[in-house]
């Protein structure tokens, strides 16, 4: 790719392009797809995707496709958030919250214990947290977060 400034420039605006990808449809763009859409190789977009990661907002799997586009999963988790008609996920918690955080809208999350499986639906309207009996236990410190994300 050319210049620092050309690179920056499709690294934000592949960003843009995902993160929309991602509201519209509930899901992650494949690298092809990005590839289509951003007029560019596969290699290019996956070399752009790597930069993105470094910010841990975007998260690749081995298999080099989006795992992670914060707070969204890419994959279909535990942590499934109901929101303007979609089903989107997030990769925790934490995650799951940000996302009508994100999208300023209203939402049901029915997402499970992660010790006993229970189910544990949270509902958020007018950007609050409506009164649910039961905890969120965030068990690493935030400053850990990103040394093994699979298990936090």
């Amino acid at each position: 790719m050319g210049t620092a400034t050309e690179q920056a420039e499709f690294d934000n605006s592949l960003r843009l392009y995902t993160y929309g990808q991602v509201v519209d449809s509930g899901r992650a763009p494949t690298m092809a797809e990005a590839a289509a859409e951003m007029s560019s190789s596969e290699a290019a977009v996956r070399a752009a995707y790597v930069r993105l990661s470094e910010s841990h907002a975007f998260m690749l799997t081995e298999s080099g496709e989006l795992w992670r586009v914060a707070p969204f999963s890419a994959i279909p988790t535990a942590f499934p958030v109901q929101s303007g008609g979609h089903t989107y996920y997030g990769n925790c918690i934490w995650d799951a919250l940000g996302i009508p955080a994100m999208l300023g809208q209203d939402a049901t999350i029915p997402a499970s214990c992660g010790c006993c499986n229970l189910e544990m639906t949270l509902r958020v309207k007018a950007g609050s947290l409506l009164p649910h009996e039961g905890l969120i236990h965030v068990a690493v410190p935030a400053r850990r977060w990103y040394e093994d994300v699979v298990f936090t």
